[in-house]
């Protein structure tokens, strides 16, 4: 049964959790810029001839991309099992309105900012999960068995994807100085393009990993202490084969991701949240457990969780008035783009603790 109430500890693992997901969000969405539209989710190296801008890009490829997107979907599953009102039938139409309001906010987001908007794509699961909170365990194990072979037909259809030709002249950057006009149009004809795939083949992935976080948030995974030691054993277990399978996968693409070869960042842009997945079953129980040892740096981090979605948007407010054509159109380097991303996730902590209990504007919405 779904608990009756949600103990602190909970929240707090969870709310630090998205702070985490946060950072490689935002990264990734700078560093990646110049990539848009065909491109992405991260740019070549820049300068090219730079070694520290090849090095991290290689490791953003393999350590970062991918991991804050995949992360948020698992927490989106995971909190509605937390919730307190999650049978009643004012609760149902609570999470209907947050939902419309969720969808509404990322059609004006991937609309008028930035393409790669991902607020579409988790209400849309979140709409055809509306019911799932109800089930039992058995119910929604078969479910997940039915989204994991949707996944396994979804691999099967893009590998064969991946092998036709690309053709057609590749679309200016988005970054290439425009009217104001003239780039909200571009960018709002490619985030539907995107769109449009997305909710036709894109579905499966977000909603295998929301219905995991739903399944674990009722074992209450990151806090009832029968699961620590399992925990432990899996991480122990699978952490280094899950590294060497992100690192091995990278190593195998980066000839062509180094230059920016659309065939070779096709094809990391279909497979690359696989790995990702292994990764992070590792990665998020470690943290969970260490954070049991150190709930220090749990109180850092869980006031920042409370705020990603206004932060979320305001990184896509920055990114486009200084990357994008409408904007400054600058195109700062690897190196640099990822120390500004740095510099905003921390900038983001330090007025999360600022706030303590008030909300930002976009997390009041959301919530009324």
């Amino acid at each position: 049964m779904i608990p009756a109430a949600s103990p602190p500890q909970r929240v707090a693992v969870v709310d630090a959790l998205r702070a985490i997901a946060l950072l490689p969000v935002v990264v990734v969405n700078w560093v990646g810029y110049p990539a848009l539209p065909d491109g992405g989710p991260l740019s070549p190296p820049a300068p090219a001839d730079s070694v520290l801008a090849q090095v991290l890009s290689w490791l953003l490829h393999a350590l970062v991309a991918g991991k804050g997107i995949s992360l948020l979907a698992f927490l989106f599953g995971y909190s509605q099992a937390l919730s307190q009102r999650s049978r009643t039938p004012a609760a149902l139409a609570h999470r209907r309105v947050r939902l419309r309001r969720m969808a509404l906010l990322g059609l004006l987001h991937g609309c008028l900012l930035y393409m790669g908007d991902i607020l579409t794509t988790y209400a849309a699961c979140g709409w055809l999960m509306l019911g799932w909170m109800a089930l039992g365990m058995g119910e929604l194990r078969v479910r997940l068995r039915v989204v994991v072979a949707l996944n396994v037909l979804i691999i099967l259809l893009t590998v064969v994807l991946a092998q036709m030709p690309i053709g057609g002249p590749a679309s200016p950057s988005l970054s290439t100085p425009s009217p104001w006009s003239v780039w909200v149009m571009r960018n709002m004809a490619h985030y539907l393009g995107v769109l449009l795939m997305v909710l036709v083949l894109g579905l499966p992935l977000p909603l295998l990993l929301m219905t995991l976080g739903l399944i674990a948030g009722r074992l209450r995974l990151f806090s009832h202490p029968r699961w620590q030691p399992l925990l432990a054993g899996w991480v122990r277990r699978w952490w280094l084969p899950a590294l060497l399978l992100n690192l091995v996968c990278v190593a195998f693409l980066w000839p062509g991701l180094q230059v920016g070869d659309p065939r070779a960042t096709s094809r990391y842009a279909i497979g690359y949240l696989y790995p990702t997945l292994l990764l992070l079953s590792t990665l998020v129980p470690a943290l969970v457990l260490a954070w049991h040892r150190r709930p220090a740096w749990l109180a850092l981090l869980a006031p920042l969780g409370r705020h990603t979605l206004s932060l979320y948007i305001g990184s896509s407010v920055l990114s486009m008035l200084l990357f994008s054509g409408a904007g400054l159109a600058w195109q700062p380097g690897t190196t640099v783009a990822l120390g500004l991303g740095l510099l905003y996730w921390g900038a983001g902590l330090i007025l999360a603790h600022k706030l303590g209990a008030r909300r930002l504007p976009l997390e009041a919405w959301m919530s009324r």
